[in-house]
């Protein structure tokens, strides 16, 4: 399986889809692999706020167009992935479910179906409303909130149940109450997704609310026309094992199960999970940091102490104190929930100062979370919990001992029913915790290396993965899983990227521009790490090569500038924006763009670096398409894909442009083209000889650290990849007699695969 991912909105539609399907066949696609496709928000880009569960998405297409779209996969012998949301819907007058909850409260007919606490001791009986940019009483008195019979105006929007008359006064108080918005940080009565007040938790494992949610995509596998499911934000749900067990038995054993899940270094997905594998995130992971010279490391560590004026952190407490701030300030009121379920279970000395204990414990948790589902927790459990318990002992001594109490009470009980429920739903805290406090808070702030910021990633510099190291994962990890270099969700274009690491390899031209950047800047407010982001996110997103980057490449900068220093939460952030401080960084990057000597400089160092970035690009589709699992094709990336963070990473993508670069010459040194016809050789390979990609061995080839070598074997047949470290270092040719060389010197001397029958 090779898939091309979609993101489906108004701008880019199922028609739109249907229009470039001869073109995804030419490239080497076998299977559309879509976004959400069930009625959203109006004007979504993305498809993840569904406000209808079982209805299609008027915005992206019809019922006959989407008839028409799997007629026609069908006809081209391609198949189509799902990418489903079991865990939220969007909290918003839209959702068609929600009209119940506003009209009836905690009786209304789908009210059962959200993920609602309606005895919170304070506001039983009602939802709160985190809609309102001003306390509620100052609303009113602004006339910003009207009530009426069924239904309120907030504002614009009127929030109604079904039977709602605006005519007619309100009769008591309904039975959702509009807030403040900023005020579920201290107080919230019902499970959000992350930190988005919008996204309301759905009860998923109760069998009635699981059937609702997946009744239209359950339709469209019976009928045929889905073949493999993408499954959001897997660990969302309070116990994914059972819900991917039961997912399992309702779709049957052929059709394909992929779980967006991020695994920590070391970590497998668990045993009793009945899945293919995940979207990739563990690939995309261990390829960047294959593809980064750790040897330099000390060098990029030395400059950005230099820099900072302050030692470089350790990134492990970096990350601790990070999510102990958040659930101490953005998820204070999910704390608070959790110990008031747990207190009356716990004994007299765990009670004492129970929140700080919890809050510690969830800080140093190192994974995602644990799936427990009965009875005593396993030896892996246990052995993740006392990870956590030695982390706080390491990183706040003084809650150590109170942690380990805790971790050794858990240790002894048998759960179920309550208590069972309550550790679950810690562990629904424990995942978002992780996800906020690495990914939208730590990446954001510690820009040593920014390429290795990413999701799925450590930006631990004392993290290395040399070459034994990246075969182990290899052979360890779920040969089915998909192999991703891309999605909709990293945090830079994986082109971009690849400027990163070959940065790594020039840590003295890179201090030069650096130092030279610093003399002639003026920063402003803009503190040192600030300044550091700047620099490398025009590294990474400066189109060096002609590309249609170039013309709104400042109003891109100055976008993704502004939402990378509010996720980082210390000089802005999005509840109070420092507007003079993301002025001052906007400025920055217009007075380096403006600056003709500077501008030079930046110029002449990516021509320098160039040949190790088009080299690691290259290496990148090489291992996607060749290493054990399935090669993802994040949409626009089979060119230079140098975007930011999303939104800018869901842009439309010229497929006119990308037909052509297909038609063209196979020497072509356009380096966008070059990428697309590396990947169509590949994807081509894959397709001429589907069982071998599928059962083939893999088998490492010592070529000591300077070359990844590896050989894979199936029914006669061998391939075998070889890729330098360094651009520019030739890989020998395999002794072997019977193998043809695949990917040629046109694509550079240090980038080897051979394909035959020896």
């Amino acid at each position: 399986m090779t898939t091309y991912r979609i993101q489906f909105h108004a701008g880019f539609t199922v028609a739109d889809l249907i229009d470039i399907l001869d073109y995804l066949q030419d490239l080497g696609i076998d299977t559309v692999y879509g976004s959400p496709v069930l009625t959203a928000t109006t004007g979504s880009t993305h498809g993840y706020d569904v406000t209808d569960p079982e209805h299609l998405n008027p915005e992206i297409t019809t019922e006959a167009e989407w008839e028409r779209l799997h007629a026609e996969l069908s006809r081209r012998g391609m198949s189509y992935m799902q990418d489903i949301v079991p865990n939220h819907t969007a909290l918003t007058h839209e959702n068609v479910w929600f009209k119940t909850v506003i009209g009836a409260g905690r009786e209304g007919r789908y009210a059962g179906h959200f993920d609602i606490d309606w005895d919170h001791p304070r506001m039983p009986g009602r939802m709160m409303l985190p809609v309102l940019g001003e306390e509620p009483e100052a609303a009113a008195e602004a006339g910003q909130i009207t009530h009426y019979r069924g239904g309120v105006k907030v504002y614009e929007d009127h929030w109604e149940g079904p039977e709602a008359d605006r005519e007619q006064p309100a009769n008591g108080e309904l039975p959702v109450q509009p807030v403040h918005w900023q005020r579920v940080n201290d107080f919230i009565n019902y499970r959000r997704f992350f930190t988005v007040n919008q996204l309301i938790g759905m009860r998923t494992e109760e069998e009635a609310v699981y059937e609702d949610l997946h009744r239209r995509t359950f339709a469209d596998v019976r009928a045929g026309r889905i073949h493999h499911l993408r499954v959001d934000h897997v660990d969302g749900l309070l116990d994914p094992t059972t819900y991917l067990q039961r997912l399992r038995k309702s779709v049957g054993p052929e059709i394909g199960i992929y779980v967006e899940k991020i695994l920590e270094p070391g970590e497998q997905l668990p045993e009793d999970w009945p899945v293919q594998g995940t979207t990739g995130y563990d690939f995309l992971a261990a390829v960047n940091r294959l593809l980064t010279d750790d040897e330099t490391g000390s060098s990029f560590s030395d400059l950005y102490e230099e820099l900072t004026g302050e030692p470089l952190p350790s990134y492990p407490e970096l990350v601790f104190r990070n999510k102990l701030m958040l659930v101490r300030e953005h998820f204070s009121g999910e704390l608070d929930n959790l110990v008031r379920r747990w207190s009356p279970l716990l004994t007299d000395e765990l009670r004492q100062d129970f929140r700080e204990t919890l809050a510690h414990w969830l800080a140093a948790f190192p994974v995602y979370r644990i799936y427990p589902h009965g009875g005593r927790l396993t030896d892996h459990e246990l052995a993740v919990c006392m990870e956590a318990t030695t982390a706080v002992t390491l990183y706040a001594p003084e809650r150590g001992r109170a942690v380990l109490t805790w971790v050794n009470w858990l240790a002894h009980q048998e759960f179920s029913g309550q208590s069972l429920e309550y550790l679950q739903r810690t562990q629904q805290l424990s995942g978002p915790l992780m996800a906020k406090g690495v990914e939208d808070t730590t990446f954001y702030q510690f820009w040593r290396q920014a390429h290795l910021n990413e999701v799925g990633s450590s930006a631990d510099p004392n993290d290395r993965l040399p070459v034994r190291e990246f075969h182990a994962f290899i052979r360890e990890r779920a040969a089915s899983s998909m192999n991703a270099t891309a999605t909709h969700d990293t945090k830079r274009g994986e082109d971009g990227r690849a400027f990163l690491q070959a940065l790594t390899f020039y840590p003295g031209e890179w201090r030069s521009f650096v130092t030279l950047a610093r003399e002639k800047l003026d920063m402003g407010p803009v503190r040192p790490r600030g300044f550091y982001l700047v620099l490398q996110s025009l590294v990474a997103g400066y189109p060096l090569h002609h590309s249609p980057e170039e013309a709104d490449l400042r109003e891109r900068l100055h976008r993704y500038l502004e939402k990378a220093i509010r996720e980082g939460k210390e000089m802005s952030d999005w509840a109070e924006p420092n507007e003079e401080y993301e002025t001052g960084l906007k400025d920055l990057a217009d007075q380096l763009l403006d600056d003709s000597d500077l501008r030079t400089h930046l110029e002449n160092l990516l021509k320098t670096i160039w040949p190790q970035t088009r080299h690691n690009s290259f290496a990148q589709v090489i291992l996607k398409c060749t290493a054990p699992g399935h090669p993802d094709v994040y949409q626009g990336t089979e060119g230079w894909d140098l975007s930011f963070v999303d939104p800018d990473n869901r842009r439309p993508v010229d497929y006119a442009e990308r037909v052509s670069w297909l038609e063209g010459t196979p020497g072509d040194k356009y380096a966008p083209a070059q990428k697309a016809q590396l990947l169509r050789a590949l994807l081509h390979l894959r397709r001429d000889h589907p069982g071998f990609f599928r059962d083939a061995t893999y088998e490492p080839l010592s070529e000591g650290d300077s070359v990844l070598a590896f050989r894979r074997v199936h029914r006669g047949q061998q391939l075998v990849v070889k890729i330098a470290k360094r651009a520019g270092t030739r890989v020998e040719r395999p002794g072997e007699a019977g193998l043809h060389r695949v990917v040629n010197d046109e694509f550079g001397e240090g980038l080897g695969v051979w394909f035959g029958e020896p």
